[in-house]
């Protein structure tokens, strides 16, 4: 999860474009991001459903007798998803395991170049009729530059079924710090670091900057050490030293090790 969130500084721009160039390269770029983003979570959990990753045969996630499950999961491992969708009947029960494989074929036509944002939003849905949760992370990246709370509201049901992923989690918890809601911050992000299976330094920065406000400064402490690993963050901890919320923090026990670093960054400034 290291290159989860960037910084809004160490997002990629572009040089010497008109301003018109410059929108429109913008919006195809979060347009191809949104895409991506979609098409990987539904690669990801059709790769969790392949028995191929534990050396099994192609169908033996599937019930003995349940033909249609073998069927689709022969298809998903060819990558042939809109023939799983063609051959799916309306009327028929199907069980849970042929349900995630038609759950996950919507999610991959989602993430399709060359749908409209309508046909997007019809995938997604589908996909969430067949018990495909991970598709509220497509809602969301639909519905993000348009309709924040309605996006926000997508992230809030996936988290409520408990998923194993903590981008929603990171997600929420930037929403909910920036509108200085710290608690509720401090619960999505946390949530967030626990089922990570990796380090984030930008995680780990927001986790310091609500603990630190909330008073809890022994895990501040601690997850200020994550942020700061390998030079990150080290300009915004100097710039925070000055915020009025953070005045003194040097003085602490906790960051008092950084206080050097924070002293000499405000002589030069007065030099």
């Amino acid at each position: 999860m290291n290159e989860l969130h960037k910084s809004e500084k160490e997002r990629p721009g572009t040089v010497i474009m008109e301003q018109q160039g410059i929108s429109h390269y913008q919006a195809q770029e979060e347009k191809n991001m949104k895409k991506t983003i979609i098409t990987a979570v539904a690669v990801f959990t059709i790769m969790l459903l392949s028995p191929a990753n534990n050396g099994m045969a192609a169908d033996s996630t599937c019930p003995e007798h349940d033909a249609a499950c073998k069927e689709f999961a022969m298809l998903a491992e060819k990558n042939q998803f809109e023939r799983i969708i063609e051959q799916v009947d309306a009327t028929k029960v199907y069980s849970s395991a042929a349900r995630g494989y038609i759950g996950q074929a919507y999610l991959m036509l989602a993430g399709n170049e060359r749908n409209t944002p309508e046909q997007e939003e019809q995938f997604c849905r589908k996909a969430l009729e067949y018990g495909s949760t991970s598709a509220f992370m497509g809602l969301y990246f639909i519905y993000s530059g348009q309709n924040t709370e309605a996006a926000l509201g997508y992230l809030k049901q996936y988290v409520a079924t408990k998923p194993g992923d903590p981008v929603p989690y990171v997600l929420l918890g930037e929403s909910e710090l920036e509108k200085k809601n710290y608690q509720a911050a401090n619960t999505y992000l946390r949530e967030a670091k626990r089922i990570a299976r990796g380090h984030s330094a930008h995680l780990d920065w927001m986790l310091f900057r609500v603990n630190y406000i909330l008073g809890d400064f022994a895990y501040a402490g601690a997850v200020l050490d994550g942020a700061m690993a390998d030079g990150q963050y080290v300009k915004e901890f100097k710039t925070l030293a000055s915020d009025p919320l953070f005045e003194g923090m040097v003085k602490r026990p906790e960051f008092r090790k950084y206080e050097i670093m924070v002293k000499e960054t405000t002589a030069l400034a007065k030099s």
